[in-house]
This record gives structure tokens, C-alpha cells and sequence, in this order.
């Protein structure tokens, strides 16, 4: 697959290629769509447990449920953009470059804890006659190099975001293998495919029987904070010293409700930082601002 785009790409920039006029109109309305979809957002925005967020903690989704408002900066929109206009063009290029798509974009549904849960996977892709469901993701350099070009493994340690799981209930709602994810950087215009297991059926087992869980607990409505600030330290002479200060638990760094959890948290310059400008981290207790 990764060749063929390749192949394909290389052949654009030398100008060898001629997009059928069809692909461009299905990329005009796929932008279309996606512009739509991130500047009506309060028509869009009601709560319901869905299968892309069934991997993330409970007390996000518990959160979500309840309306609570998220913590959101102006450029937010542009980010989300991004991801739904990058997927647009993965597609164009998937197609124009003789990959076989299956289906896009494609309605799903699974009944966990007796819940009817919905879903919309990205794309069901025919390898010589073997479909599979992949995810398509956009990536900044750092996530595409350290954590997506460490491969299927590497996710699984450090998933913050539920990618195993959504791929997996996707899978499972069609009845088919999960194929992995076709990752572009958005800032060098590479493409990767990180394959997800062959052998994978007491995975997803395992998986599904997780799913219902948080959905029987999200429906509970028993709220608590699973994560526990630690003591920011750094080493000295060989031996560690702690600040006086606590980190933000790094899941709920990603998290839009963290303004609910940590009411307290700062965003300071991490002072354990020897670079001449520290980067800014998130501190639930910020009582010392300098080593």
C-alpha cells in the first residue's frame, strides 16, 4: 500500500498523473463536509457515548455525558480542520493511486452493556481480496516519528487517546480484521502504515469485554479521578531530589476537562529544565518556581 502511494506521488510532482474528474468532485464535497462539520459544532454536539471514545478514561466520557464545559483554546477548530481535510486528501490519493476502497466513512453500531453504540470508521480497504478496517490519522512530527513509527506495540503502552480500542470496535462491528492506521504528517506530507496484528482475535475479546465495562460505568455515573499527581523531581549529584511542586497526571494533560479535576493547575515553564527556554508543563501544585 505505502509503495502505491508513494509511486504515486512521486509521478504527481513530475507531473505524469491526471486526477480523474470525479475523484476531484468527491474531494470537493468530502472539504465541504468538513468545514461544515467544525463551524456548526453546537448542532453536532450532543452527548452520546460513542465507539472513537470508548478507549479513553472514564471520567472523560462521565464528563462529556454530563455537559460539562471543556477547556478549549480558539485555534481548536483549526486543529480538527486539519485532521478532517488531511483524511479528505488521503482518500483522494488512496484512490488515485489504485488502492481498493471498500467503503468510507461507513456507519457502524455494536451493543455493549445493552447500549446500542454508534460509530463512523474511516475507510474498509480489499488487499488482494483480504479487508480489513483502517483508521487514518494526521500526525504532528513528534507523534508521527516517536509514537506511530514505533509501531502497533508502542501505541498500546502509551494510548491516551483509545486508538487500540476504536480500531478494534470497528472491526468488530463489521465483522472484520483491523487493519491499522495510515498516518500522514501534516507538517512534511509523509505517509506510514502501522499494521496492527494479524493474530488479534483474544485482543479484541478482551477489548470488547472493556467496552461494555466503561459503558455500564459511564451509565453508573460514579464519578472519581482514577489519576494521582506525582512529586516533580530531578537528579542531582546522581541522586533524586523531589520540588516542591506536582505534575499534572499526563493522561489528563490531553484532557478537555482537566479545568474540572485540577481547578488549581497552572501552565508554568518547567523548572527542572536546563534549556534556555523550558517548555511549559502542567503543575497541580506550583509552590516552588525555581532550583
Amino acid at each position: 500500500m505505502l509503495l502505491n502511494i508513494q509511486d504515486f506521488l512521486e509521478k504527481a510532482i513530475r507531473g505524469e498523473v491526471t486526477l480523474p474528474k470525479q475523484l476531484v468532485e468527491e474531494f470537493k464535497i468530502a472539504c465541504g463536509e468538513a468545514v461544515t462539520k467544525q463551524f456548526s459544532r453546537e448542532q453536532n454536539n450532543q452527548a452520546r457515548i460513542r465507539m472513537s471514545g470508548l478507549g479513553r478514561p472514564v471520567c472523560q466520557q462521565q464528563l462529556n455525558m454530563k455537559g460539562q464545559p471543556k477547556q478549549s483554546s480558539y485555534n481548536d477548530v483549526m486543529r480538527f480542520l486539519f485532521g478532517d481535510l488531511i483524511e479528505a486528501v488521503a482518500m483522494l490519493v488512496m484512490k488515485a493511486s489504485g488502492i481498493k476502497i471498500v467503503a468510507e466513512q461507513s456507519p457502524c453500531e455494536l451493543v455493549l452493556d445493552g447500549e446500542n453504540i454508534k460509530g463512523t470508521l474511516d475507510v474498509i480497504l480489499d488487499e488482494d481480496g483480504d479487508l480489513k478496517v483502517w483508521d487514518i490519522k494526521s500526525a504532528s512530527p513528534y507523534s508521527f516519528d516517536y509514537k506511530f513509527g514505533k509501531g502497533y506495540d508502542a501505541i498500546k503502552e502509551d494510548d491516551a487517546f483509545g486508538y487500540i480500542m476504536q480500531g478494534h470496535l470497528y472491526g468488530e462491528s463489521k465483522n472484520l480484521p483491523f487493519g491499522g492506521w495510515i498516518v500522514i504528517n501534516k507538517s512534511t506530507g509523509e505517509w506510514a502504515v502501522v499494521p496492527a496484528p494479524d493474530d488479534q482475535m483474544e485482543e479484541r475479546k478482551q477489548l470488547i469485554l472493556k467496552a461494555n465495562e466503561t459503558v455500564k460505568s459511564i451509565k453508573s455515573g460514579k464519578f472519581k479521578i482514577p489519576f494521582k499527581p506525582e512529586w516533580e523531581t530531578y537528579r542531582v549529584n546522581g541522586e533524586t531530589v523531589r520540588t516542591k511542586n506536582k505534575l499534572m497526571p499526563k493522561m489528563c494533560t490531553f484532557c478537555e476537562y482537566k479545568a474540572h479535576c485540577w481547578s488549581k493547575a497552572s501552565y508554568q515553564p518547567k523548572i527542572t529544565s536546563r534549556a534556555k527556554s523550558p517548555p511549559n508543563i502542567w503543575y497541580t501544585t506550583y509552590a516552588q518556581k525555581s532550583i
